[in-house]
């Protein structure tokens, strides 16, 4: 008879704040094993604000000071509060939490599973019990490093339903921009691996031939003062509208007509998801785990590190009107069966089951991998 009780669940993460996707995407499976009735609290580290959003967003939540890559103390302190809070299962996210919320886990002999949000290599994970890729790609990048395949399972991420649009007209509003426009949009972090450049690039091309085209750029990085002063150096500034970080990302997506994501470097791309989920048609880049999310039926796939090819794809989809009109209508389709919350938690909920087993208080009773 298969094991139904509900379980207590300890999501370990130490991201500064809920920005990025990799934490909107770990908040999305903590609620949605909450809405399946699962105890779920959250060891986050002291200093960062990520625990008092987690806290604000109705999860208990123990902060702890971790100073370095490997820190003992916090180890120790981690390993008493899984021992004091009965945990079922530990489950890490991001680096510098699975290296210290695994070791401690098996200190405690309380199983543990670590998410590889990215392109990462594998000795931050080494001390999990079991690895989760969000896409398969990212799992042969870790199988490629010596990582056993029964210690690795794909789950991809789940979209909240709480992930909404706007208002257009209002946000365009708010952005200098009327209903003529034509808006091709990007949501992402501004850093080189993700490619930006080459969609500024490719704009330039474009906007000598399409008098009402703009450019949305929402995000913050590394790299925004460079991609500003790209614009600047192609003529485009004047088209192009860097919109900085925001919190309510479906806001902005609500104000474009043609999602362009180039990343050069992407395990799965979250931003990719919200973006079908709001119906828009999609350009993308043919790396990493981003063809497992578009398909050609509802997004066009082209080489990494090319404007022409960039540029080539959204002309003709700019001459196809019909045609972007279905690919957003396939796209929002695809988010809805493959990334909603509820698979995410079922597909994990399953490798916890299977890591638990017959609860023993014996380590050695969990298995050493599950097969993906």
């Amino acid at each position: 008879m298969p094991d139904s009780r509900k379980l207590s669940i300890l999501q370990v993460c130490s991201a500064t704040q809920a920005v990025y996707g990799a934490v909107q995407s770990l908040m999305t499976l903590a609620s949605a094993q909450q809405r399946q009735g699962h105890r779920v609290e959250f060891l986050t580290f002291k200093g960062k604000p990520f625990g008092s959003q987690v806290r604000e967003a109705g999860f208990g939540v123990r902060e702890i000071r971790v100073r370095t890559k490997i820190d003992l103390q916090a180890v120790v302190q981690m390993r008493s509060f899984m021992l004091e809070g009965c945990f079922d299962i530990v489950h890490t996210h991001l680096s510098t939490s699975s290296v210290n919320g695994a070791i401690a886990a098996r200190l405690a002999r309380i199983p543990s599973v670590a998410t590889v949000h990215g392109m990462s290599g594998k000795l931050s994970f080494s001390a999990a019990n079991h690895l989760i890729a969000v896409s398969k790609r990212a799992k042969e990048h870790l199988l490629r490093q010596g990582v056993s395949p029964s210690r690795v399972s794909v789950v991809y991420n789940g979209l909240d339903y709480g992930f909404t649009g706007g208002d257009r007209c209002d946000v365009r509003r708010e952005l200098g921009l009327s209903n003529s426009h034509f808006v091709l949009g990007t949501v992402s972090r501004i850093t080189p691996m993700k490619g930006v450049e080459y969609a500024l690039q490719a704009f330039a091309k474009l906007a000598g031939t399409h008098a009402g085209l703009r450019y949305l750029v929402v995000g913050e990085g590394d790299a925004l003062e460079s991609c500003r002063a790209l614009a600047r150096q192609l003529g485009i500034a004047d088209k192009v509208i860097f919109a900085g970080y925001k919190e309510r990302v479906g806001r902005y997506l609500a104000a474009m007509d043609l999602f362009l994501f180039p990343s050069l470097k992407e395990a799965m791309g979250i931003a990719l998801v919200e973006a079908m989920a709001l119906g828009l048609p999609i350009v993308a880049t043919d790396v990493g785990g981003i063809p497992e999310v578009l398909d050609s039926s509802c997004g066009i796939m082209v080489g990494a590190r090319s404007a022409e090819a960039l540029a080539d794809a959204t002309a003709g989809l700019l001459a196809a009107p019909e045609r972007m009109a279905e690919l957003g209508r396939r796209a929002l389709e695809r988010q809805r069966t493959m990334f909603s919350p509820e698979t995410m938690e079922r597909d994990t909920e399953k490798i916890y089951r299977q890591l638990i087993g017959p609860r023993t208080g014996d380590l050695a009773s969990v298995p050493a991998g599950i097969t993906a």
